[in-house]
């Protein structure tokens, strides 16, 4: 429900403001639960749609490539984030990337949370999985955090 809402104030930001919405996230996959996001969709595509492992519609892209990012527009975009940051290497310059592009209008539903999750489950459904995002809105939040999976710490980053 959380990444349903999300979703449609960064809609709604997006269309007051006149820009573009970015969706960080295949809105088609990349859930633990497929089989629910299938029936019960949370998010849609945005204008542009950022996955490395998206579906035809999404620009298959690697958060992690710095230069990728620079087909983007300073400030021309509403970014939507939906757990694809756990996948970062930086977190400090793909979290530089989406302050650009989005001129500082940044939601993030935020990663899966619980013991079992942080400490077990993520490995099951990706190796390549760092972090567990919080929920993060840029209209009343100032700091970017999370947990490095597997129990190894947290972080915290102004945005």
């Amino acid at each position: 429900m959380l990444t349903k809402r999300m979703f449609e104030a960064a809609k709604k930001i997006a269309h007051t403001k006149g820009k573009k919405l970015m969706v960080i996230g295949d809105p088609c996959s990349g859930n633990y639960f497929q089989f629910m996001s299938t029936m019960f969709p949370n998010c849609e595509h945005g204008d542009v749609t950022v996955d490395l492992h998206g579906c035809d519609e999404c620009n298959r892209m690697d958060i992690n490539d710095m230069s990728a990012w620079e087909e983007f527009d300073d400030a021309a975009f509403v970014v939507m984030e939906t757990g694809v940051l756990g996948f970062s290497k930086d977190i400090g310059m793909v979290l530089s990337q989406i302050r650009r592009v989005s001129g500082g209008d940044f939601l993030s539903a935020g990663g899966n949370k619980g013991f079992l999750w942080e400490k077990f489950l993520y490995k099951t459904y990706s190796k390549e999985l760092v972090y567990s995002m919080d929920p993060f809105d840029s209209r009343v939040d100032d700091h970017y955090s999370g947990i490095l999976l597997g129990r190894k710490g947290t972080f915290r980053q102004k945005f």
